[in-house]
């Protein structure tokens, strides 16, 4: 019986879960959803964070028929597992359970948007893929991934974010999905009761700035795979990387690192590391 998958990375969003997907799963013994399904977003569906239930379902439809080109003749094991997903896609643990296709691999799914759910969303989750799942999340600091985060929001948009107001700006940092995105301590404390120390994991995105070949290392460690000799392909791709390069104005990075200081000074409290560093440069900035 299929029991779903063994690790869960639930994000953060723009911490380097893309580059993450697009590394891990070259790795000989990891099964991944195929390109561009990197991201399932069954649990966010299926139980979403009670300030999250006016935006609806992710709406995969729209990706196949972005990408419809480039399967238009996939491999069969990867038309097998799009038909599974697509023509028979419900809301049921074992459809969920069967889209991980073991055969002696180690399988994942990573979608940053696990990160918003509640405790009802966690408990399920818990529910589903049992004791043996590993679950972990990669942290960033949150002023930093606030700013690509609504870059990319405006990209997809197709708006120029250099000719919003800073007011408006602000503004979108409140709404609830913006919000929960950076809301570290909620996410571990959310997550972290329902899987046992062990099977938890929290990583940092400064790790995988600092020397990405140990970070990517760090990560296969802690969801079993031991051939610490393999060496990803594709550890300097760019994924989704901003090409306009914008910085963010000095007074929008005040006011962002002003609303963030509680959520970092608890957060350096409760494990410390990188999030120390973050609070520093976070008064810093406000102070500016």
């Amino acid at each position: 019986m299929n029991t779903g998958p063994d690790f869960i990375c639930i994000g953060a969003e723009k911490a380097g879960t893309t580059w993450l997907y697009d590394n891990i799963r070259h790795h000989p013994d990891v099964w991944l959803p195929p390109s561009p399904f990197k991201e399932l977003h069954y649990f966010n569906d299926r139980v979403p964070h009670k300030d999250l239930l006016h935006i609806g379902r992710f709406n995969h439809g729209s990706i196949l028929r972005r990408y419809s080109p480039i399967l238009h003749n996939p491999p069969y094991e990867t038309f097998r597992w799009l038909w599974r997903f697509n023509h028979h896609h419900n809301d049921s643990m074992h459809w969920y359970r069967s889209l991980f296709t073991k055969e002696g691999k180690v399988s994942g799914d990573i979608t940053p948007l696990y990160s918003t759910l509640d405790e009802r969303g966690a408990e399920y989750a818990r529910k589903v893929v049992g004791d043996k799942c590993k679950v972990f999340i990669v942290l960033r600091d949150p002023v930093s991934r606030f700013w690509s985060s609504i870059k990319m929001l405006y990209r997809y948009k197709n708006i120029d974010i250099t000719s919003e107001d800073t007011s408006t700006i602000l503004e979108v940092m409140q709404y609830p999905y913006m919000a929960l995105k950076s809301d570290y301590s909620r996410m571990i404390d959310t997550w972290r009761p329902f899987f046992d120390n062990d099977m938890f994991g929290i990583f940092f995105f400064d790790d995988l700035v600092a020397d990405n070949s140990l970070f990517l290392r760090n990560v296969c460690q802690f969801i079993g795979l031991s051939d610490s000799d393999w060496l990803s392909p594709h550890l300097d791709k760019e994924s989704n990387k901003d090409k306009h390069q914008i910085n963010m104005p000095d007074d929008i990075k005040s006011a962002v690192s002003r609303h963030y200081l509680p959520e970092l000074e608890k957060l350096s409290s409760m494990i410390g590391g990188h999030t120390v560093t973050w609070l520093e440069n976070a008064r810093k900035a406000a102070d500016s």
